[in-house]
């Protein structure tokens, strides 16, 4: 009897020591067991740039700044997909390890098709680099690899049901920021609107001092309103522009170049106090008539920056507020 219990408590033993093991092979979720095996990045708030590139010869560059991320050295880029990505980079694991067998295969895809990643820290030290594959039949799983190492790894982020190869997305409309205006009021110098067919209604305003401005017709065919400007509508007019974002890039649309040649509905031209300057111009794209009224109404418009530096669709109820005259300023 005695014989019997301890060998029923020999194989429970073994039976848990098994499941342990197998537990670990299969299902990653703590510390990692050796380097190759960890891609996550404790701190991110220490990373001061990230590199990304495909087979393909695109490549992203992420840089942090005092107050935002920059893209390739010269556009802000979007902070949820920058956020995305950060997320990523903390909290990726090892979901399981692939059978020693695939390992060539997968390795020969991760050489073909993978995701190069870089992570550096403020000091621009490489933290991290390892290639980011493709997913496993499931989806739920990327293959990674680890710069140095020739074994494999499924990731995942815990939680998160999906593959995590798409918060690596390359291409200029993923990373850059959708904002079209993201000024400080005290910032502006001057914002002119034009209407190439309402020229009555164009103006120009412009800080002269201080908490000062001047509001003046943009053609000079227009006559000058001599009333006196509204107390603190100038200022708030200027608030608009503070958070204007575009519902998304519209790069490869095929109409774009039949619509920037067409006279455009606005001109909305506005500089800083630091020199720098930016001309919008708009053209209605979705148009809704009042069935009672008659009346037309815009709802969507194609977007152009800096005569071709991007091409946006926006949104009518975001951008309507600066669509002023030049009459609206006045007692």
């Amino acid at each position: 009897m005695k014989r019997t219990l301890l060998l029923a408590a020999l194989f429970a033993v073994l039976g848990v020591s098994a499941w342990y093991v197998i537990t670990q092979k299969k299902s990653q979720t703590g510390t990692a067991l050796s380097p190759d095996m960890d891609f996550a990045i404790e701190n991110t708030n220490e990373i001061g740039r990230i590199f990304l590139a495909d087979r393909k010869g695109q490549t992203t560059t992420l840089e942090r700044k005092k107050d935002f991320w920059l893209y390739n050295g010269k556009f802000r880029a979007r902070p949820t997909a920058v956020n995305s990505l950060l997320e990523t980079l903390h909290n990726i694991k090892v979901e399981y390890i692939p059978p020693n067998a695939s390992d060539p295969e997968l390795v020969k895809s991760l050489a073909t098709e993978g995701i190069k990643v870089e992570v550096y820290n403020l000091e621009n030290k490489l933290i991290k680099r390892y290639y980011v594959g493709g997913v496993t039949m499931d989806e739920r799983g990327t293959y990674m690899i680890m710069e140095g190492s020739e074994k494999p790894y499924v990731m995942h982020i815990p939680a998160f049901i999906g593959q995590v190869r798409v918060r690596y997305m390359m291409g200029d409309d993923n990373w850059r920021d959708r904002a079209v205006f993201a000024e400080k009021p005290e910032d502006i110098q001057s914002v002119s609107v034009e209407y190439p067919k309402q020229k009555s209604l164009s103006f120009k305003l412009e800080k002269v001092e201080a908490g000062a401005y001047s509001v003046s017709p943009f053609y000079s065919t227009t006559p000058v309103i001599h009333k006196t400007i509204r107390k603190g509508v100038p200022e708030a007019y200027l608030l608009q522009f503070e958070n204007m974002v575009s519902e998304g890039f519209e790069t490869s649309n095929p109409a774009r170049d039949s619509v920037v040649s067409m006279v455009p509905f606005a001109i909305v031209s506005l500089k800083n106090t630091n020199g720098t300057e930016k001309k919008v111009r708009f053209w209605p794209l979705d148009v809704e008539t009042n069935p009672v009224t008659g009346q037309q109404y815009v709802i969507r418009y194609f977007t152009d920056l800096n005569d071709g530096e991007a091409f946006y669709l926006t949104q009518h109820r975001v951008f309507g507020p600066i669509f002023r005259g030049y009459q609206f300023f006045f007692e």
